[in-house]
């Protein structure tokens, strides 16, 4: 007894069908499953670290302004350098604390935060100690120079400033990095390939069981092609989290642009307001050196900031499309369901016909 030669093609086609509705499955979910860990881990790590860490840049250079304006209208002979001050050191200790959480540029992240932590607290002792030199008669020129060294922690070549905007470049690059992981349009064709390939074929056998049965339709086939389609749709659908995502990049930068409009501004006020006090006490008394000369002779101009109530809204607008695109409507069900379905109809769809062929001698 042999298998008949129809019965041959037909568990071949079913071989084939089911063989090729698996590579379909694991190259949808494989697809589907990347765009959406990529949009949770934006949603959850990556923005926040890397607006934050803008915050804290915006929050340290508005704390220095403060104390060197406080320093040189004299209110910190009164208060020190202000309630500003501190609300500002607070909020930059807030936004380091988030980045720390959310930190997504590996052990390089992790240790320029350490540095920053150090060169924090050491700026914050220097701004202390200054405000107690300044508030001694007789000790204003210390204190003003405790005021120039505490600045120079924040603005230095290798300062806090410098560290912070290494680490922004770091968290953005590790963004691109993730969107790059997910699927862009350019790619669609490629994942879209398989469940064509998948339809073609059940295309395929449709004509030939038509030819061979005289039946026009095998309606778990029919199935099968539509619930493979779906899979298609899926696809489609996953491309378009992926294209928020994009946008999410972009409307990031834009939030980025305007805090560095700020960032610039008062790193221009906050040096301009210390040029003036350094000139006011040094030139009169034997001198502070040629850095400090340098220094104040140096001039200073700055574009006009965003304002920030348009960097907050940016900033809302930023985490609420972050979400958006890490919302999947439950495509990752859709896809291996659709093509666990697909499975079963066609084997259900062919089955009945290799039953028709027993072995004959």
């Amino acid at each position: 007894m042999r298998p008949t030669r129809t019965r041959v093609r037909l568990v071949r086609t079913l071989v084939v069908l089911l063989a090729t509705t698996l590579v379909v499955l694991a190259t949808a979910l494989g697809a589907v499953l990347s765009v959406l860990d990529a949009a949770r881990t934006v949603r959850d790590h990556t923005t926040e670290a890397v607006l934050e860490v803008a915050a804290a840049r915006t929050a340290l250079g508005e704390a220095d302004l403060a104390a060197s304006e406080s320093f040189r209208t004299g209110e910190a002979k009164l208060a020190g350098p202000g309630q500003d001050f501190a609300n500002d050191l607070a909020g930059a200790s807030q936004s380091l604390a988030k980045v720390a959480e959310a930190n997504q540029a590996g052990a390089a992240g992790t240790g320029i935060l350490q540095v920053v932590a150090g060169l924090v607290a050491a700026y914050s002792g220097a701004v202390g100690q200054a405000d107690a030199h300044f508030r001694q008669p007789g000790n204003e020129v210390l204190g003003v120079a405790d005021l120039w060294y505490a600045s120079r922690l924040l603005h230095g070549p290798d300062g806090v400033l410098a560290q912070l905007t290494t680490l922004q470049r770091l968290e953005r690059a590790e963004l691109d990095h993730q969107l790059e992981d997910g699927m862009g349009p350019a790619l669609l064709p490629w994942w879209l390939l398989v469940p064509a390939t998948s339809v073609v074929l059940l295309a395929g056998t449709q004509w030939y069981l038509w030819r061979r049965f005289r039946r026009r339709f095998n309606l778990q086939l029919v199935g099968a092609t539509a619930l493979t389609v779906g899979v298609g749709v899926t696809l489609a659908v996953a491309l378009g989290l992926q294209l928020r995502l994009d946008d999410v990049r972009a409307r990031i930068d834009t939030v980025l642009a305007d805090r560095q409009s700020r960032i610039t501004a008062a790193d221009v006020a906050g040096q301009t307001e210390l040029a003036t006090l350094l000139a006011r006490h040094c030139v009169p008394a034997p001198g502070c050196g040629s850095t400090v000369a340098n220094f104040t002779a140096q001039p200073r101009f700055a574009a006009t900031p965003a304002g920030e109530a348009a960097i907050d809204a940016g900033t809302e607008d930023v985490l609420a499309r972050a979400r958006d695109a890490a919302d999947s409507r439950g495509i990752e069900y859709l896809a291996p369901a659709f093509s666990i379905a697909t499975l079963g109809l066609i084997a259900w769809g062919l089955s009945r016909r290799i039953d028709e062929y027993r072995y004959h001698a």
